[in-house]
């Protein structure tokens, strides 16, 4: 029984050791867990690594994304401001240019009309022509 009083004394004395000292408890806790807290951060900063090579791919992908549909609608507007300009230039000239397309039906009436147009015309025109006038000078007289 001694033997075993002597065990119970020596555990007394670790526990009130550990009970009068709490912060080298502490420390020798830390000291038995920073391997396994290591082993946590370097994991940790390996998905942190791969999370931003992941954002910067994901970014460089949305702005070529971005940049494309820029290059598309500049090219659109381009396109129609050219026709526009295309078709008010023709207006100044006289060449009554359409900026949109004319339905066949509607073109078809309309080159009618115009061949009426001009039949009448080109006879006035040989009327008035100069050439007409300077023969007709010199059958009169």
């Amino acid at each position: 029984m001694v033997a075993t009083s002597k065990r119970t004394s020596s555990r007394s004395k670790r526990s009130t050791r550990r009970r009068a000292n709490p912060n080298d408890d502490a420390l020798a806790r830390l000291e038995r867990e920073i391997p396994r807290l290591l082993r946590q951060l370097r994991a940790n900063v390996r998905d942190l690594q791969g999370q931003v090579v992941r954002a910067r791919a994901d970014g460089e992908k949305r702005w070529q994304q971005a940049e494309r549909k820029l290059k598309k609608d500049a090219t659109q507007i381009r396109q129609r401001l050219e026709k526009k300009l295309e078709s008010a230039i023709g207006r100044m000239r006289g060449n009554r240019k359409a900026a949109r397309p004319i339905p066949k039906s509607k073109a078809k009436a309309m080159s009618k009309a115009k061949a009426k147009r001009s039949a009448g015309s080109a006879a006035t025109r040989k009327a008035k022509s100069p050439k007409r006038r300077k023969n007709a000078r010199k059958r009169s007289a």
